[in-house]
């Protein structure tokens, strides 16, 4: 089964900026810089047991959405794309994927044998396989410092997101050879806490955003009651 993609990101809960986006004076005595709150934002994540997060994706016109949870022993994330979804769910003790025949197969790359023998199961990941590793690694608490990017190459934009007010800083992915060049632009919030707020990467023919709330959420999920081992998938 192919490694997951987790399209993860976030952002504190919090009330709208009406009017216009206030000015980030360069240069102006106590004005951050984009070391200064990159510093910040990864001192206020550490420690932080969870956040919520709601992310939106446009590639050539087919939408799709997810909406995870992430913890620091658990994780659940579910999305969709049209008729198709698929859920994936980490604790410590195993990992677990669901979803529809189609999902299974498009999304996640099961065979049509395979989804058939999963139906409404879940796969059971168990713990120190390869799988559960890359789930945990992608729907836990381990990865919140992936969020930020490197200083080098990011500038902080002159005005404040209009919709959070919070400063906002801009970088751009060149292209590789299994991506197109991208740009993105992350919103920190301005208060003592500089959470992640929501995250837009643009790219040729394609566009996603990323909303964070929640920060320091308690995150749990249950054993599913139907369940199928992965071997009798994939063996």
């Amino acid at each position: 089964m192919p490694r997951t993609r987790l399209v993860i990101a976030a952002a504190l809960a919090v009330l709208l900026v009406g009017g216009v986006a206030p000015t980030v004076v360069a240069g102006a005595v106590g004005a951050p810089t984009v070391s200064s709150l990159l510093a910040a934002s990864g001192r206020a994540l550490k420690g932080l047991h969870g956040v919520h997060l709601v992310v939106t994706t446009d590639r050539q016109g087919v939408r799709g959405s997810a909406v995870a949870d992430i913890g620091r022993s658990a994780g659940h994330e579910s999305y969709t794309s049209g008729a198709e979804h698929f859920d994936v769910a980490v604790t410590t003790a195993a990992a677990y994927l669901s979803g529809s025949p189609s999902g299974l197969r498009s999304l996640m790359g099961l065979n049509a044998s395979q989804a058939a023998k999963v139906g409404a199961k879940w796969i059971v990941m168990a713990k120190k396989t390869t799988q559960y590793k890359e789930f945990w690694l992608n729907l836990t608490a381990t990865g919140f410092g992936a969020i930020l990017p490197s200083a080098k190459g990011t500038r902080l934009l002159g005005t404040r997101d209009v919709t959070t007010g919070g400063y906002q800083l801009r970088w751009t992915t060149p292209q590789s050879a299994t991506a197109s060049a991208s740009t993105t632009t992350l919103v920190l919030a301005s208060g003592s806490h500089p959470w992640p707020l929501r995250e837009e990467v643009a790219a040729r023919g394609a566009t996603s955003l990323t909303v964070f709330s929640h920060w320091g959420e308690s995150v749990h999920f249950p054993r599913p009651a139907a369940t199928i081992a992965y071997a009798k998938v994939f063996g």
